[in-house]
This record gives C-alpha cells, structure tokens and sequence, in this order.
C-alpha cells in the first residue's frame, strides 16, 4: 500500500504531462477489462487500450495537424502564418507569468516585512499601558506628607 503511494506521489510531482501515461493505463485498463474474457481476449483488448491511450496522447498534434491541411487546401497564408507564431507567444507568456510570480512573491515578502514593525509596536504599547495601571494602582489613596527631616 505505502508504495502505491509512493508511486501515486511521484507521478504527481514529476511535472510531466499525465498524457504520457495515457498508453499504459489504456492498456492497463483494456488487459484487466479483457482478462475475464479469457487470455487471447485480454491480449487484444490490453492492445486496443494501448492504442486508444496513443490516440488520447497524441490528439492536440492531430488536431494541429488537421487544421494544417485545411489552411493548405484552401490556401490561406494568414492561418499558416498565426499557427507558426502561436509557438513564439507561448514562450512569451511564460516569461510574464513567471515575472508575475516573483512580482507576487515579493509583494508578499514586502508586505510581511512592514506588517512586522505594527505587531512589535502593539505589543510594545500593551507592555506600556500594563506597566503604568499596575505603578497607578499601588498608589496610596492618600496624600503622601513630604518628610520634615532637613
């Protein structure tokens, strides 16, 4: 049990696209759900999981590639032209987002940095006002007479 965890966990924290493990749980999935029917149905549908997670992984390039042909058939340019630059703008909007992140990590550092300075004084003053009710409250309630002695 704890290393299925321990497997779960490092799949999870790898950071590579759970698309690449589509292959190998179609298979997983189509063996287990063919093995009632006997081995050579297992074999086959352990088969047509693996080529259904293929087809699952590789959709977005034959989407791409799809439309690729369309643009080709019907010669428009500007289309072409919009694909081949959608790979020049991702990058860009992964330099933005990671200068947003270190704008955000350091507002977050700046603000506990001057929040520090208004706790301290809070409990500086509650110290303050503690210690003058206690020096007023042993006060006797009468006049003290100055001493005669000269």
């Amino acid at each position: 049990m704890i290393y299925t965890v321990i497997v779960f966990l490092l799949v999870c924290f790898t950071g590579c696209s759970f698309r690449s493990t589509y292959p190998l749980v179609g298979g997983l999935a189509g063996g287990a759900a063919g093995s009632l029917g006997g081995s050579l149905v297992g074999g086959l549908s352990a088969g047509a999981g693996v080529l259904a997670g293929e087809a699952l992984k590789n959709k977005d390039a034959l989407i791409e590639a799809e439309e690729t042909i369309e643009a080709l058939s019907h010669g428009d340019v500007s289309a072409l032209v919009a694909q081949g630059m959608e790979e020049h703008k991702t990058g860009f909007d992964a330099f933005t987002s990671t200068i947003k992140k270190i704008l955000t990590g350091a507002a977050v550092l700046l603000g506990g940095y001057l929040l520090i300075p208004i706790f301290v004084a809070k409990r500086t003053a509650r110290q303050c006002s503690q210690t003058e009710a206690i020096k007023h409250a042993t006060r006797p309630p009468f006049p003290v007479r100055p001493s005669d002695h000269k």
